[in-house]
């Protein structure tokens, strides 16, 4: 008898490996003739190809009932397993979907958590953001990063104190992504900001300058002139911007960073002068038109064509 005459549910249960893999590849057959229990056997087959292409049959079925296993297999050893794991999940839209999920952010293993909590973004309920908020504190920082980013995308005023927490959080990239979060909010105080632009970590930092950006605030302002004096020119660069973004209006403690040795920081400078668009720039932004890289004679350019439309506007007031 020929393989192909065998019936395609039997071939998943051969103990061929090469069988089984080759059944699950006939995706249209499958579909055709497979229940979602005819899958979950195989998410733990000893060949991890096996347990992977199941995983991926059962996205294309989208039974919500496989959900609890595959919550199981996104922590699997194999990395590409939990992968194609944590992918099928978030392929689950349902309401029956968001209460396996609910489940799984209370599970023991950390991947499985975190996978919920992924697939999760964007959900609206306030159960869901009850358990995310929890989930900011969770032991493992996997988890929690997941947990800000998640409760970020929910953008909702009762997320905020879980934000100014994680404020102080031992993992620097929950931090980050809890600076990130409270920019995104309406906000009238700002320390929270610049208690961020003060951490020991310039990545966080960096962030704080970008989120000082979206706030027009003294305090905030001069933390951003004080940024201009880190040791990072990474953060140096994004309080530029910033200042520029607030068109605030300062000449001297930005002239030094239009002959910086980083492109970058000339490039930031002559942008942050054009949105500032006050005359006294006008002789360092026409030396940076000689400047040797081409992105810094660009944004000169340009600067100087913002200023003097704003030089044209007010003499027409």
């Amino acid at each position: 008898m020929e393989e192909s005459d065998i019936s395609i549910l039997t071939r998943l249960s051969s103990g061929d490996v090469d069988v089984r893999r080759v059944a699950l590849t006939e995706i249209d057959e499958l579909l055709e003739v497979a229940s979602f229990s005819d899958l979950l056997p195989l998410l733990t087959d000893e060949d991890p190809t096996v347990r992977k292409l199941a995983i991926q049959v059962l996205e294309e079925i989208g039974d919500s009932r496989a959900l609890p296993d595959l919550l199981k297999a996104a922590g699997d050893p194999e990395p590409d397993v939990s992968a194609a794991a944590v992918t099928a999940i978030r392929e689950f839209r349902t309401p029956e979907a968001v209460n396996a999920l609910l489940g799984g952010i209370t599970g023991e293993v950390p991947k499985i958590r975190q996978a919920a909590i992924v697939a999760l973004r964007g959900v609206k309920e306030p159960r869901v953001q009850e358990l995310l908020i929890k989930a900011t504190l969770d032991p493992v920082a996997d988890v929690r990063r997941e947990a800000v980013l998640a409760l970020g995308y929910l953008r909702a005023n009762d997320g905020l104190p879980a934000f100014r927490v994680a404020l102080s959080d031992r993992d620097e990239e929950v931090r980050r992504l809890a600076v990130d979060a409270l920019s995104q909010f309406d906000i009238t105080d700002v320390s929270d900001l610049i208690q961020a632009a003060g951490d020991p970590v310039w990545r966080v930092r960096r962030q704080a300058m970008i989120g000082l950006s979206n706030y027009h605030s003294e305090p905030g302002e001069q933390a951003l002139v004080k940024a201009l004096n880190d040791e990072r020119w990474e953060v140096v660069k994004e309080a530029i911007v910033s200042l520029g973004k607030l068109r605030m209006p300062i000449f001297r403690p930005l002239t030094p960073f239009f002959a910086h040795e980083q492109a970058d920081i000339r490039i930031a400078a002559a942008v942050a002068a054009g949105e500032i668009a006050e005359t006294e720039f006008k002789p360092y932004l026409e030396a940076l038109l000689r400047d040797p890289d081409t992105g810094v004679q660009k944004a000169a350019a340009r600067a100087l064509h913002q200023i003097g439309k704003q030089e044209r506007l007010r003499t027409q007031i």
